[in-house]
């Protein structure tokens, strides 16, 4: 219990870190606001934003499904990424799911963040956004970080059928998390080289906190999609710094067609969203954000090249 106690004054040091990463983020407001939504999950009051860009008009948009990190929101992870512009600009319809609590149960055994059926929320909201006639079911992608980013690696393994794609920042596999399906399907990666909440060479979860599990390294979470997806070898291309000094490396694997893997590491990049503005409190924390690659951009344009399932 006294252990316990102890620990509560970081997690809520982790929280104000990614509420402060959000409101020190300068990014302007956009047309169209994302709206609040209840629904009924066994029993379960479920909570997550919608947002629609201005001049749908009935037609069934791409959709995403984006995953805040633990400790974190949705609305918050809405700002940090700030996705809804990018949205607006592309025609994108976009989710931000509230984990209870501000975590998910992302399949680890050890360490798991939340009992919640996420899952379960997860195929509701979906549900009830097609039921609209405002999304195409055939692109529906989803993307998280941190514990998001575990989160969308395990949707990919139990509900794969209702996903074109995923793309997982900052986050890998866990070690212990049990993957059922072994279809393949577009997957990119963004991971920083020093991020210190989930290891880039693989090892505790945010061992700050208390026992969250292990993770997979970087290099053995790709190969498993790249086993899965029965790809080649891959071309590392270096990309020009910009911004910054961190060097941001992608590397595109020879895959089938629709069954596309990329894998961005940044060099010396901290537990971040690449392309997201982000306050000094949040960097001392977090680690350095890149600007040379922004990850909304990036794996909007890897899923576009990837043929639709």
């Amino acid at each position: 219990m006294r252990k316990f106690a102890r620990m509560l004054p970081r997690v809520a040091i982790l929280a104000a870190i990614f509420l402060v990463a959000a409101i020190l983020s300068p990014h302007p407001a956009v047309a169209g606001d994302a709206i609040s939504h209840n629904i009924d999950v066994n029993g379960v009051s479920r909570t997550y934003l919608l947002y629609v860009p201005p001049g749908q008009n009935g037609k069934r948009l791409p959709a995403f499904i984006m995953m805040h990190g633990g400790g974190s929101t949705g609305a918050q992870h809405e700002h940090y990424s700030n996705f809804d512009a990018f949205a607006q600009a592309h025609g994108l319809v976009v989710m931000y799911p509230n984990g209870i609590d501000k975590h998910w149960n992302d399949g680890r055994v050890i360490g798991h963040e939340s009992t919640s059926d996420d899952i379960a929320f997860m195929k509701a909201m979906l549900a009830e956004v097609t039921a609209q006639d405002l999304i195409d079911p055939k692109r529906v992608y989803a993307a998280g970080i941190s514990n998001g980013g575990f989160m969308a690696q395990h949707m990919a393994c139990v509900m794969p059928d209702a996903l074109a794609g995923i793309a997982v920042v900052a986050a890998s596999q866990p070690v212990d998390g049990a993957c059922p399906s072994a279809r393949p399907m577009p997957v990119i990666f963004f991971h920083g080289t020093a991020d210190k909440l989930v290891p880039f060479n693989g090892g505790p979860i945010a061992p700050q906190f208390g026992n969250r599990g292990s993770a997979m390294s970087n290099a053995q979470a790709v190969a498993i999609w790249q086993k899965r997806n029965g790809c080649g070898a891959a071309q590392k291309t270096q990309l020009p710094a910009k911004s910054d000094q961190l060097v941001v490396t992608v590397e595109t694997y020879s895959c089938p067609p629709g069954r596309g893997l990329e894998n961005v590491i940044v060099q010396d990049g901290g537990h971040t969203w690449p392309g997201a503005h982000q306050g000094w409190l949040a960097t001392k924390f977090l680690g350095p954000v890149t600007g040379n690659i922004n990850a909304d951009d990036t794996m909007w344009n890897f899923f576009q090249s990837q043929t639709p399932k």
